[in-house]
């Protein structure tokens, strides 16, 4: 019987070696640590609820006018977004019958208590971790590249057709608002090129640097002159930025700092860059054109500040309380994960996006 769990078939069960599941080493997997790193996480929302936005007051001040002034009228600038947040979870059972013959029976219990596998080595050290590792991903997942009408290429959308798009579909995230901000407004989208275009485009000289100096330039003097500007970008954008870079002896090359498991950081013309691997991931793994080539938009970049980018939760952590319990009727081990995710953009005027 299959169930949800690890694949230990690679794994041998009488090496004399593993007598401990402690002992086994994880697989480099990408950790997107914490979203509060990232985006602007904020707690405890709820769908439908307005958030409120306090710009700045317009012009003020002009030569005085002695006695009995003429007072003006000027007022904070102010908006409003609504949430739009849905709920996920994450449901999977365990059958210790499973186990059976692989090296995780050592951490096993035995006679009647055998099939419950809650408090063991097998469930404290390994599923669970990884488990809030997967979920941690898939908040990313959503963040990022959250899309309600997401759907494969046979019909129409931009996901390969192995992929499934109730993977996507529950929100809609960062990307697919910055696309269609793009679009309704031009001013706000640096273009890089078309997707045949582009990895030709890159390897020309100077292509990288001139594209993000141009998504600085372009961007609006609002977020020119804003606390905290941030750049995102993928991992390919930062090796065709450094090849150029090396390529052209354009100035020093960037000197690029690890913050956690993969991303990286590196300063831009005085702005904080951020590669983010995580971004290749779903573009090189997921996403598509009509070709039926892997790799949608490869190269993206986000100019923007972090407080900008909003994701809210109901909950009060990014990764909600997991649940792992053992059913004595049905002999299975049970795991359940829940909580709400949306995404916002607060100022539009605060970002520019190449692609």
């Amino acid at each position: 019987m299959a169930s949800t769990g690890l694949n230990f078939s690679n794994l041998t069960p009488d090496n004399g070696a593993i007598k401990d599941l402690k002992r086994l080493i994880f697989l480099a997997v990408t950790d997107p640590e914490s979203l509060g790193k990232i985006f602007n996480f904020l707690p405890k929302q709820k769908h439908g609820e307005k958030v409120g936005f306090i710009g700045e007051f317009g012009m003020v001040g002009k030569a005085s006018q002695g006695c009995n002034p003429t007072f003006g009228t000027s007022v904070l600038a102010t908006s409003e977004k609504e949430w739009d947040i849905r709920e996920w979870e994450v449901a999977e059972k365990i059958c210790y019958k499973d186990l059976e013959g692989t090296v995780a029976q050592v951490a096993m219990r035995t006679k009647t208590n055998i099939a419950d596998l809650t408090g063991t080595e097998y469930t404290d050290y390994i599923l669970a971790p990884r488990l809030e590792l997967a979920i941690r991903k898939m908040l990313m997942r959503y963040a990022w590249f959250g899309d309600k009408a997401a759907d494969t290429v046979t019909d129409g959308g931009n996901l390969l057709d192995s992929i499934d798009p109730a993977y996507f579909t529950l929100v809609d995230g960062f990307w697919k608002r910055l696309f269609t901000l793009a679009a309704a407004t031009p001013d706000r989208r640096t273009t890089c090129a078309t997707f045949a275009e582009q990895k030709a485009a890159m390897r020309q000289n100077y292509a990288a640097v001139d594209f993000l100096d141009a998504l600085i330039s372009d961007a609006s003097t609002v977020l020119r002159q804003a606390n905290g500007q941030l750049i995102y970008i993928t991992q390919a954008l930062k090796d065709a930025l450094d090849a150029d870079l090396k390529r052209n002896n354009k100035g020093s090359e960037l000197q690029w700092t690890a913050l956690f498991d993969g991303i990286t950081e590196t300063n831009y013309n005085g702005v904080q860059m951020l590669a983010i691997p995580f971004l290749d991931e779903i573009i090189k793994g997921c996403e598509t054109v009509s070709g039926g080539k892997a790799g949608n938009k490869p190269y993206r970049a986000l100019y923007t500040i972090k407080d900008d980018l909003l994701v809210g939760m109901e909950s009060e952590s990014e990764v909600a309380d997991i649940q792992v319990w053992f059913n004595k009727d049905e002999q299975m081990n049970k795991i359940l994960s829940k909580d709400k995710i949306g995404t916002l953009i607060a100022d539009d005027n605060l970002v520019q996006v190449g692609f």
